[in-house]
């Protein structure tokens, strides 16, 4: 049903006058007739009486009158929702991130996002490096906040922030004290560290920066949420090493101390999809990098 035809019939119903409705249109008088004969001939049906000097609804055309309006709001509301989800202000948002930012970086990205774009629907994924990266190529998740590097291969990627690794040292622990320490102090410490299988990028750094202080870590424990080894670094089952954001929220039990020969930073990006075609993608981008931006860390030079 031609949507035109519906409007200049509501004209005429409402000014119940054929001149008057036609300037309400900004059109000639005769266009407006024709379009509700038009209307008429494709209802099958009269919705109007026409007279020489009146003009009234028939008992069809009463009825028929709600029902217009209702179908010009509704579509003029798609029209709305249509434009509003072209510009990424309505719609839907897949993200993956990394548990290590769960309890800081991530909260203030999401209420600011909402804050702007209240009617996006967010879905939350905690997904591992190498998860999210499957999951961006399979459309699982539309953007991702994972380590660096960039992942390539069709998919995009921004930095966001770094941050130096700090020490996670069991409360009243003999280390606990230091105002820092050098990696090689943790040499005959028991670690507790993310499995290998998981691929993941910061137990990555820390075998390698452990390796180049001249020793390998002493696993005793291993799990796959960070949530976790804090938790038995809590314990006293051992220490471990976690981006310098997850100290600025307390643990009990757990004291944080710098590391004062750890030069790798731990660096986080947002990787999404160069096909994708959602909106709401370059917007989620946008308020991550803002934010995420303010904990941006330059490692020093050795």
């Amino acid at each position: 049903m031609d949507l035109r035809r519906l409007r200049y019939f509501l004209a005429v119903a409402e000014e119940l006058h054929f001149g008057r409705a036609a300037q309400r249109m900004h059109v000639v008088q005769s266009a407006v007739s024709h379009q509700v004969k038009l209307l008429e001939q494709e209802l099958g049906f009269s919705v109007l009486e026409r007279s020489r000097h009146n003009v009234r609804l028939t008992v069809s055309g009463e009825i028929f009158l709600p029902e217009a309006r209702d179908l010009l709001r509704r579509a003029d509301e798609a029209m709305r929702r249509a434009r509003a989800s072209a510009d990424g202000t309505v719609g839907r948002l897949a993200i993956g991130f990394v548990d290590n930012i769960l309890w800081t970086m991530l909260p203030p990205i999401i209420r600011d996002f909402l804050q702007r774009w209240p009617q996006v629907e967010l879905t939350l994924h905690p997904l591992d490096r190498s998860a999210q990266i499957e999951a961006l190529r399979t459309s699982v998740i539309d953007i991702g906040i994972m380590p660096s590097p960039s992942p390539g291969h069709a998919l995009k990627s921004v930095a966001l922030a770094a941050a130096p690794l700090v020490a996670a040292i069991p409360e009243g622990h003999p280390l606990a004290a230091r105002s820092s320490l050098s990696l090689v102090a943790l040499a005959s410490e028991p670690f507790v560290l993310f499995p290998r299988k998981m691929n993941s990028r910061l137990l990555e750094i820390i075998v390698a920066c452990c390796a180049s202080a001249g020793f390998a870590p002493r696993i005793v424990q291993e799990a796959e949420q960070l949530h976790t080894l804090l938790a038995l670094v809590s314990a006293g089952l051992g220490v471990t090493l976690v981006p310098e954001w997850v100290a600025r929220i307390p643990q009990l039990g757990v004291i944080y101390i710098p590391v004062d020969d750890l030069f790798t930073p731990y660096e986080l990006i947002a990787a999404w999809n160069s096909g994708t075609d959602n909106p709401a993608v370059p917007n989620f981008r946008e308020t991550a990098a803002g934010l995420a931006g303010q904990m941006l860390y330059v490692s020093p030079s050795r």
